[in-house]
């Protein structure tokens, strides 16, 4: 704005104008029309007055004026009066115009009227300056503004989409798969928003499937009757299932040092050893009390390190194998022992007869026979018992199991004890909603008698004579759990592991079937028994019954099964 403000009023501008000025004051001077100042080659360097000079005036002023000094020229109207001059620029013609056909007064008027515009304009120049700098300011904020706006605007559409996709990382990092970019955006971006939905709605169902794949199989390690135990590299557990927890007691464990102890550990610490960068298996036999006494245990070295064990309780696959084996040898016994029972006895009253028949009998040998016959008798005879029980165990009839009420199986047992209890104080918790328990009656009952007459056995001779009998749900409410309780003189730890095994037995006239012959006809059922110590004094005896399912109403034949 300076430079063209400079430009209209520089200094040669101002020269232009005195010049003009000196020219105009001769004009009034001399009342003429105009005056002119002609170069040689017919160029008006300067000039004065109201009249339009052409090129083609001035060549003509030249023309006219030729060689001469002075000239009086008529052109177009106008009288002119020529003369060569001397000037710093060389020779000129000064032209004086005289007007013919118009008013000089009209003329002058208009000059001085041009004149005194030029000079409010010269005198203007500031405030033409100062406007066209503010209006310059002011378009300058605008394209700034505009600039900013635009920039904003381009910017929105680029920061805006990148802050979303920005905010929905960290929610699906942080786990909340449901979140989703709103934004709608263009182009790349767009893309972008699109492909990062489609990736987090694959994510959330890739993640719900495994969900449901880790609580499938969450479920069947709970159900299974393995226990299973994941160790890390320091043998801290990451993870035990149910059975687990059931066979160890460790509920809270949280190493393998908690869980397994003494003899154990070091069988569990050389099995580990022998995985190495696969599996081992071995057959332990856990000293522990109230572990399993047999078991199968398997070690596998997981990938990203570790151990996860696999443990087999063998216990009652040991005792039906050892029942087996017993009842064959039960069956072969009673053969072979029933058969010459009958004759012993036979030929001992024979020869008690024939001696008191004889006449030279004296009394004493009479006696001494007699005792020995007797003797004999009693002997065949306990013999005999013993052989039908090995009969029973060896051929114990298939149960028949239907639904049946646990509490009238226990109240009718317990009404054969009414005149035999001999101030034991009993205690019978049975509730009466229980559900019903698909069970042969008559053989769960010889069961229950059993364990009864051998906690009346063990109360005797003890000063405190407390039974109880309780019976509850467990196990998710699918097994019916009975407890048999007592406060006499226990059995030892060593002996529990034995106490079902047949021809076992902690009574010294005890034939060791009973609880042989309870276990079988509990595992007929698919049930489990077992023992242990109760609290503060005695031996708990726990039967556990499927109890009765909808699917299961019509069963008539049992299924054979254990812990």
């Amino acid at each position: 704005v300076n430079r063209s403000l400079d430009k209209w009023f520089s200094a040669p501008m101002d020269a232009v104008f005195d010049a003009t000025k000196d020219l105009d004051e001769i004009r009034r001077d001399f009342d003429l029309k105009a005056v002119l100042i002609v170069a040689g080659n017919g160029t008006v360097v300067r000039s004065s007055g109201d009249i339009a000079v052409s090129p083609d005036l001035s060549d003509r002023i030249i023309e006219k004026l030729g060689t001469k000094t002075v000239a009086f020229i008529e052109i177009d109207g106008y009288s002119i009066t020529a003369r060569r001059i001397e000037t710093s620029q060389g020779k000129q013609v000064a032209a004086a115009v005289f007007l013919k056909p118009q008013s000089i007064a009209e003329l002058t008027a208009k000059i001085a009227d041009e004149r005194q515009k030029y000079e409010e304009l010269i005198q203007n120049k500031l405030s033409y300056r100062d406007t066209y700098v503010l209006i310059l300011a002011l378009m300058t904020v605008l394209v700034l503004f505009a600039a900013v706006w635009v920039g904003l605007f381009l910017s929105k559409r680029i920061t805006v989409p990148i802050e979303a996709l920005s905010e929905a990382t960290r929610e699906i990092s942080a786990g909340n798969l449901d979140h989703r970019v709103d934004i709608k955006a263009r182009d790349e971006l767009g893309l972008l928003v699109t492909l990062f939905n489609d990736m987090a709605g694959r994510l959330q169902g890739t993640t719900r499937e495994l969900e449901a794949r880790r609580r499938y199989m969450e479920i069947i390690l709970e159900s299974i009757p393995t226990g299973v135990i994941s160790v890390d590299a320091d043998l801290r557990v990451n993870k035990i299932n149910r059975a687990a927890r059931t066979m160890f007691s460790a509920e809270e464990a949280t190493t393998l040092d908690e869980i397994f102890a003494g003899d154990d550990l070091g069988s569990i610490r050389g099995l580990l050893q022998d995985a190495g960068t696969g599996s081992a298996a071995r057959e332990i036999a856990f000293t522990t009390p109230g572990r399993p006494a047999h078991s199968a245990v398997t070690a596998t070295r997981l990938t990203a390190g570790g151990f996860v064990l696999v443990v087999d309780d063998l216990t009652e696959v040991v005792r039906a194998q050892k029942a087996t084996a017993w009842r064959e040898v039960a069956r072969r016994l009673a053969h072979e022992i029933k058969n010459p029972l009958t004759p012993i006895q036979l030929s001992a009253e024979r020869i008690a007869r024939n001696v008191a028949r004889l006449p030279a009998a004296t009394p004493r040998v009479t006696q001494v026979i007699e005792e020995c016959v007797g003797a004999i008798v009693e002997e065949v005879s306990s013999l005999k018992n013993l052989v039908d029980e090995f009969v029973r165990f060896a051929r114990l009839p298939a149960v028949s199991r239907v639904p049946n009420s646990m509490k009238d199986l226990v109240d009718r047992t317990m009404a054969l004890y009414e005149d035999r209890l001999n101030g034991v104080k009993v205690a019978v918790d049975v509730p009466p909603d229980l559900p019903p328990i698909l069970m042969d009656s008559l053989q769960m009952k010889r069961v229950l008698i059993n364990l009864v007459d051998n906690a009346l056995e063990a109360l005797s001779a003890e000063p405190v004579q407390e039974l109880k009998i309780r019976c509850e749900l467990a196990r998710d409410e699918t097994m019916a759990r009975l407890t048999i309780e007592d406060t006499g003189r226990g059995i030892a730890p060593e002996d529990r592991d034995r106490l079902f095994t047949p021809y076992f037995s902690t009574h010294k006239n005890g034939t060791g079937l009973g609880l042989a012959i309870s276990s079988r006809i509990v595992a007929d059922h698919g049930g489990y028994i077992g023992v242990e110590p109760n609290s503060p004094k005695g031996t708990r005896f726990v039967v556990e019954l499927p109890v009765c399912q909808e699917s299961s109403l019509s069963m008539t034949s049992p299924a054979s099964g254990s812990r």
